[in-house]
């Protein structure tokens, strides 16, 4: 066989070798990477503080929420096993704290068979819910705790507040109220709660 040429096939240069002409280089300059990691970093440090206080507010409202639902335990829980059931406010998960105004950290729900908050769980009951909030949360109320009795729409009333723990967050974080009414029902009220300094 001979090696032929057709006709109208030409011979490119360039084909199927590296020419340098040809070559294109592909990449950022080192002037561009540094443009790129300037704007990323001033872009990051804009959003920072934002996606803080975004995270602490998510704190305050799963707080709340978890409140919300130990009340709703509390009162269904007196109610199924005929005893009063008290939930309070506890700054170390083992003991009730002693007034309302008291910082707390969390909370413990407990049957109450004498109806009277003694300032601590009632020695030899179990705890049948307790509840650590967050580091940057406190839960403050107009009592320490409420008592739910076995007949429906019984109870003591009580306002509790979620807060952020911090004064200068607290104003751009918005707190959080739980409302007991007297026939028992808890909710979380529209207004905000009185988070202050």
């Amino acid at each position: 066989m001979e090696n032929r040429v057709e006709q109208g096939a030409e011979r490119r240069p360039g084909r199927g070798r590296c020419s340098s002409s040809a070559a294109v280089k592909r990449g950022f300059t080192l002037i561009e990477l540094l443009v790129v990691i300037a704007v990323v970093a001033i872009v990051t440090g804009f959003a920072v503080p934002g996606f803080g206080n975004l995270r602490r507010a998510a704190g305050v409202s799963v707080t709340a929420s978890e409140l919300l639902g130990a009340l709703h335990f509390a009162r269904s829980a007196a109610v199924l096993n005929g005893e009063p059931v008290t939930l309070c406010l506890s700054a170390n998960q083992e003991t009730c704290v002693a007034s309302g105004s008291e910082a707390a950290t969390g909370w413990l729900v407990f049957p109450d068979p004498g109806a009277r908050l003694s300032g601590a769980a009632a020695a030899g009951q179990p705890i049948l819910r307790s509840f650590r909030s967050p580091d940057d949360v406190v839960v403050q109320g107009s009592r320490a705790a409420v008592t739910f009795w076995p007949v429906t729409r019984a109870s003591t009333t009580s306002t509790f507040d979620v807060c952020d723990v911090n004064p200068e967050v607290s104003r751009k974080v918005r707190g959080r109220a739980v409302v007991v009414s007297q026939t028992g029902r808890p909710r979380v009220a529209a207004e905000e709660a009185a988070c202050g300094p």
